[in-house]
């Protein structure tokens, strides 16, 4: 193993088997060159610290996310269909890392800085993807008008749900939440065509968005109230 490529290589897949069995708190730079079956020192070569590993995998998982939801976005000419799959291969991927071990998740959640980075890095990623998709939509006339990039916030708001370290339960239950989720959302943005009002406004608010009588049709007369004598 003389390519560097190759000893970095062969450092990430033993850190990735370490974390996801026993966490990277609890691994150290010894153990993962024990793993790969090569010296600490070579170790270094390749990464200043034990953080530097962690940051490199939970890069390629938040990528690997984001390649999937890409290419979902591929697979229909249907601009509902497509966001909905870009949500679903999301679920999908966040499921598949959940059942690669106790730890696996630690690499899109943890707290450490270099994942907190990553992951707001994703984040701003995702917001781009959903943008486009719904302003293409919006544009081609099959959603509402709205603001794009309101709506790809609110839709990461709805799914942050269904991400580490919240997506319990079954493979079942979790793509069946994010069906249910996607038909709610996209029923919204299909069909709704003026704002809803808004819940806690004042009443001249109220009154102002209140509906006018119909054309044609006046608004019962109220009877003067009776003078007491």
């Amino acid at each position: 193993m003389t390519s560097p490529n190759e000893r970095r290589a062969a450092i990430l897949k033993a850190a990735t088997r370490l974390f996801e069995h026993y966490g990277h708190g609890k691994t150290t730079i010894a153990e993962v060159a024990r793993e790969a079956r090569i010296g600490v020192g070579t170790v270094y070569l390749e990464f200043e610290s034990k953080e530097a590993i962690v940051e490199e995998l939970s890069l390629s998982t938040h990528a690997g996310v984001l390649d999937a939801m890409r290419a979902a976005s591929e697979v229909s000419d249907d601009h509902a269909a497509r966001l909905a799959a870009v949500l679903h291969a999301r679920t999908r991927c966040f499921l598949e890392l959940r059942k690669r071990g106790q730890h696996a998740c630690e690499l899109v959640h943890c707290k450490t800085e270099g994942v907190r980075a990553v992951h707001e890095r994703f984040r701003e990623q995702e917001h781009a993807l959903l943008t486009s998709l719904v302003t293409q939509g919006r544009d081609a006339g099959a959603f509402a008008a709205c603001a794009p990039a309101s709506i790809a916030a609110l839709l990461q708001r709805a799914f942050a749900s269904l991400s580490p370290p919240w997506i319990f339960g079954s493979d079942d239950d979790a793509m069946r939440a994010s069906n249910e989720l996607c038909q709610l959302l996209l029923h919204g943005l299909l069909t709704i065509k003026r704002p809803l009002a808004l819940l806690g406004a004042s009443p001249a608010s109220a009154a102002a968005s209140a509906p006018s009588s119909p054309p044609g049709r006046r608004a019962p007369a109220r009877k003067p109230a009776r003078r007491r004598r």
